[in-house]
């Protein structure tokens, strides 16, 4: 790297998921727990979800290829990060094909036996129509030059799994459970499994989990029930934030076994998995009580779950101390990489809501430069984060996910323009290895349980004709990303 440049090599591109952009051409992927709690009309009523659905999103199941045109054409990428739909690929149960579980003193899962039994069990029941699609996608976007940073799990999960809807109304009324219950960490196992033998040699970077806190924190403790399955309580955030760690040891090491094809510098395979890393900091600073709860939700949102990836640490109990029973390195199984959303910082503020200190805090509302969505700008953020992550796990790191939901366009191209100079600087100045920047994203999507009301895009989508119109931030990306350089005076 040179002056004012990026790392040569150095990826660009645009991030976009299945559920989100997929569905409004061709067949809907209508197995998953997200279109059941979308669909259903007392989910709705509660207010927890818009009214939209899928169904009328953009239509990249058919628009692929143009898409990917316009990535390589128009914004000149040289990257796309994309996923997979694990319930579209099965959408039956797939618990009846047999791969033994093995189980610690404490029942934790460490592993998961995959041979080629199970591959060829697998291949029989997929639904080989969208294998055939999802292989077309991936070759479309080599063909355009685009290097594939595949997510093998963006959010969905197959209803035969997780009944969200009757979680919600009593958690303990039914045995699909989702990412509660081991049976979920066995059966990702095996689908990742597949996934990595089927489509291992047009694929090279892999990412496991998206979000893995987000999943958990939105969906078991969030006050407004936003992601299925709308609980709040603190023992069930934790139980989903340990699962998903073991279920990235697991994936990690199917996909290491599975693709042993090359294509590129990452082949056969390097495999990373997605926090969201925000900046947490207390409403109040002269206040004792915020100062606590702040750095509690840091350390839960941030730390715990990256402690529990690379070093087997499971603070169960949230002390900031690790007993024995807590050390499971026999659930570690590799990270190669990062992959680091990045969006906002957050005042957290001490409110009484009993003994669960977790449950104590609230997230409290931008004051100041806010998004559409009433996140805070803070760009110096993305340069805090990439230097926490990596001086204390030591792994390169990609920006995966990094945008503004902005629907009149006026704030993105200040936001893309100083967020990528902090990302430079973390870089040049500070020595942190990141290896590229995926922009979220590239078109206006579904944006789970608010619908189509948040426009992320790059390009705004009429979700009735499906066209992509530009807006005047794609001419910034592409003067970015041509020169390799954060751009000076735009």
């Amino acid at each position: 790297m040179s002056g004012n440049k990026f790392p040569d090599g150095f990826l660009w591109g645009t991030a976009i998921s299945s559920f989100q952009v997929e569905m409004g051409r061709g067949e809907p992927s209508d197995k998953t727990d997200w279109w059941a709690w979308v669909h259903d009309k007392g989910i709705k009523d509660e207010g927890i979800t818009s009214g939209n659905t899928p169904v009328d999103g953009p239509g990249f199941w058919e628009l692929y290829d143009e898409d990917f045109r316009i990535m390589s054409e128009d914004l000149g990428c040289n990257s796309v990060r994309l996923s997979m739909d694990w319930g579209r690929l099965f959408p039956e149960s797939t618990e009846d094909i047999d791969a033994p579980a093995y189980y610690d003193e404490h029942g934790n899962i460490f592993d998961v036996a995959v041979d080629e039994s199970v591959i060829k069990a697998l291949s029989y029941r997929v639904n080989r129509e969208a294998v055939k699609r999802y292989r077309e996608i991936l070759e479309s976007a080599r063909d355009h030059g685009l290097t594939v940073m595949l997510t093998l799990y963006h959010w969905p999960i197959p209803l035969w799994l997780h009944d969200p809807v009757a979680c919600h109304k009593d958690i303990y009324s039914t045995d699909k459970r989702g990412w509660l219950d081991n049976r979920t960490l066995v059966e990702f196992t095996k689908y990742v499994a597949f996934v990595a033998y089927e489509l291992g040699d047009v694929v090279d970077l892999y990412n496991t989990i998206n979000e893995p806190r987000i999943v958990s924190e939105h969906g078991y403790l969030s006050p407004n029930s936003e992601f299925p399955p709308g609980k709040y309580d603190a023992g069930m955030f934790l139980t989903v934030m340990k699962n998903l760690a073991i279920a990235h040891g697991l994936a990690y090491e199917q996909v290491k076994e599975w693709d042993r094809k090359s294509f590129s510098d990452l082949g056969p395979c390097t495999v990373g998995i997605v926090p969201v890393l925000q900046v947490f900091a207390p409403y109040d600073p002269d206040d004792p009580k915020d100062v606590k709860a702040s750095r509690l939700i840091d350390y839960a949102f941030n730390e715990w779950g990256l402690n529990a990836v690379i070093h087997g640490d499971y603070d169960m109990n949230l002390d900031y101390q690790i007993q024995p029973w807590e050390q499971l390195p026999h659930t570690v199984k590799g990270c190669d990489f990062f992959g680091v959303n990045y969006y906002s910082r957050w005042k957290v503020k001490h409110v009484d809501n009993g003994d669960v200190p977790l449950e104590n805090f609230k997230l409290m509302p931008c004051e100041g430069d806010c998004t559409d969505y009433g996140w805070e700008v803070y760009p110096e953020g993305i340069r805090e984060v990439v230097n926490w992550a990596f001086k204390r796990y030591r792994r390169p790191i990609y920006i995966t996910e990094n945008g503004i939901a902005d629907e009149t366009g006026d704030q993105r191209d200040r936001y893309l323009k100083v967020h990528i100079e902090k990302l430079h600087q973390a870089i040049a100045e500070d020595g942190v290895p990141v290896l590229g920047y995926y922009h979220w994203t590239m078109m206006d999507n579904f944006e789970w349980s608010d619908g189509y009301r948040i426009r992320f895009g790059l390009y705004h989508v009429d979700m009735k004709t499906k066209k992509r119109s530009p807006t005047k931030t794609v001419k910034l990306y592409r003067e970015i990303i041509s020169s390799n350089s954060p751009v000076q005076g735009a």
